[in-house]
């Protein structure tokens, strides 16, 4: 059931709501790791008018608590390099799904060993050939028929550059990369759905070793220790307003 699941809730996150929390942990040597969890249980319904009960049922899509182990999926991908398929193996993808229930949630938990890999995690993550529908997923899918067209988390990720080095934290606008993802016409029909109250949620974590003495976007909230950023957006504004949603944060 995986092979098809993942795939269709990339696919169907962009015609109603979604949450997604991000959450990241640095350490004082610099490891941590990255979480990102996703629920997608607003998209059910959606999913069962789509397929239909036996249609789902033929392609293995039933309640299911489970957790895909990315180095037995990475490892036989031949879209990842060496070096984005050693970051991608430790990192685990769990699914959760009840259709009686409404349930439809993943949670993807990437540890890392420092700053450094940290960035190109990122930057893996972002860069539309690691986790977008047709390269990671689709090869839990069994197959590249996930990936099409359709855009993914990917390529809204993908707008921003990051910087992760002891001491600093930055996200930053690619003008080039957003203005490739403006231009591609399925973001006008995109921006359409948004009129009609699409929203995808993006919470974003980061959990820091030290202090934080100074963030430059004024949204971001502080924990009462100052060692947590939070920052709060939906992520189809950055369709328009990508710079709202950048920060540098100094600790």
């Amino acid at each position: 059931m995986v092979k098809i699941l993942l795939p269709l809730a990339l696919a169907f996150c962009f015609t109603g709501c979604l949450d997604i929390d991000e959450n990241v942990e640095v350490r004082n040597d610099g490891s941590g790791q990255l979480v990102e969890d996703m629920d997608a249980s607003q998209m059910v319904d959606i999913l069962q008018t789509y397929m239909g009960k036996e249609e789902m049922a033929k392609k293995g899509i039933v309640t299911m608590d489970t957790t895909v182990n990315l180095k037995d999926v990475v490892d036989t991908s031949s879209a990842l390099t060496a070096e984005k398929k050693a970051l991608l193996r430790p990192g685990k993808v769990h699914i959760q799904l009840d259709m009686d229930k409404k349930i439809l949630k993943t949670r993807m938990i990437f540890p890392y060993t420092s700053q450094e890999n940290l960035q190109k995690l990122y930057t893996v993550i972002g860069d539309g050939s690691s986790l977008g529908n047709a390269k990671l997923f689709g090869n839990l899918g069994g197959g590249e028929e996930g990936g099409g067209a359709s855009p993914d988390l990917s390529q809204f990720t993908g707008i921003y550059t990051y910087v992760a080095k002891d001491g600093l934290m930055s996200r930053k606008v690619d003008r080039e990369k957003w203005k490739a993802l403006t231009d591609n016409p399925q973001m006008a029909q995109m921006k359409q759905a948004s009129q009609m109250g699409m929203e995808i949620n993006y919470t974003t974590n980061i959990t820091l070793p030290r202090p934080v003495k100074k963030v430059s976007n004024p949204t971001a909230k502080l924990s009462e220790d100052k060692k947590t950023v939070s920052l709060k957006y939906n992520i189809i504004d950055a369709l328009d307003h990508p710079e709202q949603f950048e920060y540098t944060i100094e600790y």
